[in-house]
């Protein structure tokens, strides 16, 4: 008995181009008969771009083809079907088991026609991966009683030469191959052939539109009478290779006939590669694509798959996954910021990154890393990046700038990367990028305000901040300047490099403390006292106080903790005040961007304002899973799916709420579907976009009564917090950290700490455990420290003092290390730490003369190391299972706290 599995349908748009790559060096894109609704230029449907890689940065910018076509007629008319322009048609790249990784191109119906078509016609393509050929499927289907006959021409118009060169081309007889050899112009040679044999064959002029001349371009014959010349050589600026073919179907019959285009640098590679393809029969090359793709998608069993009930899901994961496979440029690894050149044809350095990332996150990270080394290859000598790079050569181009995200993405992005492959030599590799890059966030940092450099951020709004202050203190950017510092705190302490560790958590201070001042505070922050985080302040202290759904990136990299009332405050704002089509969500109320806008790239193509836009419905997935809202978040996953392309082919930016489809203009954007597939691990649980440092900057004056029993814990709540741990909760995690709070009066250090278990045993019952809060000398006098907690086990920095509390005695145990070696001291007086065990919550008043040789507070801060541990393998002894590493400022009544989250 089957169990039935759920699949969201796609929508009806066809995806108006998609990228073929062979993995190695050559790509091809395949066009749909328009771009978008405002394109007046003919292009499909078939490939209108060949691109050799393996040359000259020179050549593999040179688009090789006008187009490789596919034409027919019905000889029984007879009635031609040969103005591609006249077809609507579907496509998409298959990811079925005996398909995967080849397009499918359906001819529908034909305007104008008196008769339309009455043979069914698809055209397959398949790029042999690591091959140098491009072998083509037509499938012609009879679905009438009657018998058809069908003449097919398949033909490739090679890009002119120069004005003073030819191209010379000729009939291979004994290859049944048409081939040209453009290396004269410095182009590269082509061959054209069949698998079956042809009843013509034609190498033309394409200037040539004589039907009785015999160097008329194939297509003017065929169109003509179904015919070819059979010319067999010539020498022309500008040529076109013809195959023609006859057959005749009876009622109900289907038919296959193949052909294959191989592209090298020189004719004897060219000629290699026609023998390659006619070695094998064109099926088995259909099967060798496959396999590759499967393969890949597998990648030993590295590979992450889409695994939801929902098969729509599923599809749309692989259909993105194969997307980004085909469009990154194999040689550079660059990736262009859309399938479609109509506009976005270009490498936007932060679409590319987050690509990469989910490459990295599905289990390719070869993929990934040829992104991030190419990357570093051209990082500016100051740390950043321009906002676009040509996707054939790498070069940059200008564009609107600054645009600085992407410089804490590459930052996180490596650190991922080298998470999930220990790759040491790829780290020492890109190691000088990555210093250049955290170092010119820190040197940029507002002494003033605590905001890095601002910028243009993710929507490249030049006029938002109009005359003389033109860039935002973005919260999207500022988002990725945390996460990226927080990485190279990560990368900084696996090198053993502490003291790099610490300069990075300085630098990430000032930034999470102005995303978390208040709007209304002078100078002014990013938290709006309405309930949500203002999407800017301009460097002269102005106030964007737009609700933005781009700022939901803080809570997916848990910049801003899921957890907190101000994330879940910021949530629920943004899905009540831009939700769009039920479960999308726009960028931001009045946002005219794909409707009436001067900089739209096809005019209206949603037909009224604040269109969704699927990547920030992403974010808001992401958002809700974190906060358990699982059912929500699967809704959101399949509306993205419900408005994706025919055959589950991914998005452009935006989604029309009345057509209830995406945007053709930039569709298919690697990006969005990148986010959807790191959304669908984080439903999996397969993936986390968060991430943490391994240590804090905190500082807050502010005097605390810790009573026994404890109080209700309100007085913390505007008191700042640093989550230790991204687990979900687990009740049997006791003795591990989920959360800290410090601050300070004159006398008394404060300390917080929240269990992940959300529960604690009561006094004097099992299972034991032990809070244990190791420090520096706060008066920065004592020299005498240690590395080696009470357990013998490592801490993470040296500490000279610690108190205690264990769970089943009433004793404040205080030590001091004395000649390298810890020393008891006499317990200290006053009220012991206490705990709720219904809760896991922990408070501790700490007298500053404890953990400090003079009694009195010196400038600066010291290192703080709060410990839960468990009972040991001998009574009596414990283990420290939970550490967490606070860099503490002793804070006075007039400075100013330093931030993590808070809940007020």
């Amino acid at each position: 008995m089957s169990t039935r599995v759920d699949r969201t349908a796609p929508s009806d748009v066809s995806t108006p181009a998609i990228y073929l790559s062979n993995w190695k060096d050559i790509v091809a894109i395949w066009r749909n008969t328009k771009l978008a609704q405002t394109d007046v230029t003919y292009h499909g449907p078939c490939i209108t771009e060949l691109h050799y890689l393996g040359g000259a940065p020179s050549v593999s910018a040179r688009n090789q083809v006008v187009d490789y076509s596919g034409f027919f007629r019905d000889e029984q008319g007879p009635y031609a079907y040969t103005d591609l322009r006249l077809f609507e048609v579907e496509g998409w790249i298959e990811n079925a088991e005996t398909l995967a990784g080849i397009i499918t191109t359906n001819y529908l119906s034909y305007t104008g026609a008196v008769i339309q078509p009455r043979c069914r016609l698809s055209r397959g393509y398949a790029l042999i991966p690591n091959r140098p050929f491009l072998v083509v499927r037509y499938d012609l289907v009879n679905p009438t009683a009657t018998s058809l006959v069908i003449s097919l021409l398949d033909q490739v118009h090679l890009t002119p030469a120069g004005t003073n060169q030819q191209i010379s081309a000729w009939y291979d007889t004994a290859r049944n191959a048409l081939i040209a050899d453009m290396t004269t112009s410095g182009e590269v040679a082509v061959a054209l052939g069949a698998f079956q044999n042809v009843d013509g064959y034609q190498v033309g002029d394409d200037t040539d539109s004589a039907v009785t001349s015999p160097a008329v371009s194939g297509w003017y014959s065929f169109n003509h009478d179904g015919t070819l010349k059979n010319n067999d050589q010539l020498k022309a600026v500008d040529i076109s290779l013809a195959f023609c073919q006859r057959v005749s179907l009876a009622a109900g019959q289907r038919t296959s006939l193949y052909f294959y285009l191989a592209l090298a640098g020189d004719v004897s590679s060219v000629t290699a590669a026609a023998d390659t393809a006619r070695s094998q029969p064109a099926s088995y090359w259909i099967d060798e694509t496959a396999a590759s793709y499967r393969s890949w998608l597998s990648n030993g069993g590295k590979g992450r798959r889409g695994a939801l009930t929902d098969a729509g899901v599923n599809d749309l994961y692989d259909k993105s996954l194969l997307v980004i496979k085909n469009i990154q440029n194999p040689q550079l690894g660059t990736i262009p910021a859309s399938t479609n050149p109509f506009a976005y044809r270009h490498n936007w350095v932060r679409d590319g990154a987050i690509t990469a990332m989910a490459l990295d996150a599905t289990g390719h990270p070869s993929e990934a890393e040829q992104y991030w080394r190419w990357m570093a290859s051209v990082r500016h000598p100051d740390g950043t990046w321009g906002t676009i790079y040509n996707a054939w050569t790498g070069a940059e181009e200008s564009f609107v700038e600054p645009e600085y995200d992407s410089v804490g993405q590459f930052m996180y992005g490596v650190y991922r990367h080298y998470q999930a492959t220990a790759d040491t030599a790829f780290l020492q590799a890109v190691w000088p990028a990555l210093r250049r890059s955290a170092d010119w966030i820190v040197q940029n940092l507002s002494p003033t305000t605590g905001f890095s450099a601002p910028d243009y951020s993710i929507w490249e709004e030049t006029d938002t901040c109009p005359g003389s202050h033109p860039c935002e203190h973005n919260v999207f950017t500022h988002a990725w300047y945390v996460a990226g510092l927080y990485a190279m705190q990560q990368l900084a302490e696996a090198q053993g490099n502490t003291a790099l560790s610490d300069w990075y958590a300085g630098g990430v201070a000032p930034i999470l403390t102005a995303l978390q001042r208040g709007s209304d505070w002078n100078p002014p922050g990013l938290w709006n006292p309405g309930g949500y985080y203002n999407r800017a302040i301009t460097f002269d202290t102005g106030i964007l106080a737009r609700l933005d759904s781009s700022s939901n990136i803080m809570i997916a990299l848990s910049v801003i903790d899921s957890a907190s009332g101000r994330a879940g405050s910021h949530l629920t704002t943004v899905k009540t005040t831009l939700a769009q089509d039920g479960y999308g969500i726009s960028r931001y109320k009045g946002d005219q961007y794909y409707y009436n806008e001067p900089y739209d790239p096809a005019g209206d193509e949603v037909g009224a304002p604040e269109p969704p836009w699927p990547q920030m419905s992403v974010w808001v997935a992401v958002s809700e899973i974190l906060m358990s809202q699982q059912a929500e978040a699967l809704h959101r996953l399949q509306w993205i799916v419900s408005t994706s392309g025919k055959g589950y082919m991914p998005h452009g930016e935006a989604v029309s709420a009345l057509s209830h489809s995406s945007v053709l203009s930039s569709m298919c954007e690697p990006l969005t579907g990148s986010a959807f597939i790191l959304a669908t691990l984080l439903y999996q649980q397969e993936h986390n976009l968060g991430i943490l440092p391994p240590s804090y900057h905190a500082g807050a004056f502010k005097a605390m009564a810790i009573t026994e029993p404890l109080s209700d814990g309100s007085q913390w709540t505007n008191v700042p917090y640093f989550v230790t741990t991204l687990q979900a909760q687990d009740p049997q995690a006791v003795t591990t950290i989920k959360r800290v709070y410090l601050c300070n009066d004159e006398q008394n250090l404060y300390v917080r700490i929240d269990n992940l278990a959300g529960s604690l045993p009561v006094f004097e019952q099992n299972p034991p455990f032990a809070v244990r809060v190791y420090t520096q000398d706060f008066s920065q006098v004592t020299q005498d420290s240690v590395a080696t907690g009470l357990d013998k086990g490592g801490l993470p920095r040296p500490v000279s003092f610690m108190v205690e509390r264990r769970s089943h005695e009433n004793l404040f145990r205080h030590w001091v290390v004395r000649t390298g070696a810890w020393s008891p001291q006499p317990f200290l007086s006053g009220i012991t730490p206490q705990w709720d065990p219904a809760t896991g919550r922990i408070e501790a008043t700490i007298p500053l003369s404890a953990i400090s040789s003079t009694g009195q507070p010196s400038p600066g801060q010291a290192y703080v190391v709060l410990v839960l541990a468990g009972p040991g393998p001998s009574p009596d002894s414990w283990n420290e299972t939970s550490k967490v590493l606070i860099h503490y400022r002793w804070s006075t009544r007039d400075e100013a706290w330093i931030y993590g989250n808070i809940e007020q």
